[in-house]
């Protein structure tokens, strides 16, 4: 196996730890080893850590720190982390880089899959909630970007990860450094809700915007709180009609939107953006087997068919098959996976908090979690 992001990945993460990529599990002793301050980024990826990860992966191997692109791949999919990496730096030269970065996890938003090291206001509803102890977040900052400036004329791709890129202050200046300093292409990560039209129209490099969007209307609100559909809406059609930017979705999917799935779905399918792809949580009380198996049936039903108009749509024939495993895959894991009390319990607690702290109730945005959320085992 090969993996772009081995030869030409740096990540820069929430916790300043360097990895290949923002999917990297990164274990103790990586992240002893890799805190920016202490590498060589020009001579990186020959240091031997790095060439014994490439070298596992050519042997047919997975590292133990790429799980999650292995659970992705176990199902046929390709938009792991891996796949779209291969794909999208097919044409890498040898000392090409990409950069992916989150300068700060200031966020207008509070998604419920989201973690409290990447949004602000994630980690403000967990503090109330008695979830976690926010002083205990290891999060810092960044807001001197010249340390890259030994590989900037190496650097061919930027991702750009919040917090929102166009609310955080410190990804804000990242920008305004990005202007100054790369031509690169540059790709970034948007909840929808504000929009700078003047970078977006000035920046000198290509663009790409991918939009979060794990459902439409009334279910948007609630499951990225923060979301006012309309405005979001707007945005998504602004930046989409602007020829100079290729916009894209990707969708979280869980067991907050499998029943919005649906919906979703026939939305993108009647103007498909250039990519969708499809996130999955890692926290285990997020997935299938918190679904109580005479719920399921429903769910499938609706996916089903999703899958149905996916296939009747006219879309770019590698999206069509993309779209279509990831929705048959939570099919298949619904139709597999045993219910696990001790998560859906988990999860009706989570739910419960957090409509407490945010003065909201999950039925009223979505009846299939209002109903699961009385549920009792």
């Amino acid at each position: 196996m090969e993996c772009k992001f081995i030869k030409h990945g740096i990540a820069l993460s929430y916790d300043q730890i360097v990895k290949p990529c923002c999917a990297w599990e990164s274990s103790d002793f990586w992240r002893q080893h890799n805190h920016y301050q202490k590498i060589d980024f020009a001579g990186w990826h020959q240091s031997p850590q790095v060439i014994s990860v490439r070298e596992t992966l050519a042997s047919g191997q997975w590292p133990t720190d790429c799980s999650r692109c292995e659970r992705i791949e176990a199902q046929g999919r390709t938009d792991s982390m891996r796949g779209n990496g291969n794909h999208a730096y097919a044409n890498y030269n040898n000392n090409d880089i990409t950069l992916e970065i989150r300068p700060g996890n200031t966020c207008n938003f509070a998604c419920q899959t989201c973690w409290p090291e990447a949004s602000s206001r994630v980690a403000q509803y967990h503090s109330q909630s008695g979830l976690i102890d926010i002083k205990n977040l290891d999060s810092t900052r960044m807001d001197d970007f010249d340390f890259l400036l030994p590989i900037c004329d190496r650097i061919r791709d930027v991702v750009l990860l919040g917090g929102e890129p166009f609310y955080d202050k410190s990804c804000l200046k990242f920008l305004s450094w990005a202007q100054q300093n790369l031509r690169s292409h540059l790709m970034m990560f948007t909840n929808g809700s504000v929009i700078d039209r003047n970078f977006l129209q000035t920046y000198p490099g290509q663009l790409t915007v991918i939009f979060s969007l794990d459902a439409v209307g009334q279910p948007a609100e609630y499951i990225r709180y923060g979301t006012v559909w309309a405005e979001v809406l707007e945005n998504y059609l602004a930046v989409k009609s602007m020829a100079n930017i290729e916009a894209r979705v990707n969708i979280t999917c869980s067991v907050y939107n499998y029943m919005h799935l649906e919906p979703l779905i026939e939305f993108l399918c009647k103007d498909w953006p250039e990519v969708v792809s499809f996130g999955v949580p890692h926290q285990r009380y997020l997935t299938e087997q918190s679904v109580p198996e005479h719920m399921r049936d429903t769910v499938t039903q609706s996916l089903q068919r999703a899958i149905d108009r996916l296939n009747t749509a006219e879309i770019p024939t590698d999206q069509k098959s993309n779209a279509v495993n990831a929705v048959s895959s939570i099919i298949c894991n619904l139709d597999s996976v045993p219910f696990d009390v001790e998560q859906n319990q988990y999860l009706r607690k989570f739910i419960a908090q957090m409509d407490r702290v945010k003065q909201i109730r999950a039925g009223d945005y979505c009846d299939f979690l209002g109903r699961l959320q009385q549920e009792t085992t």
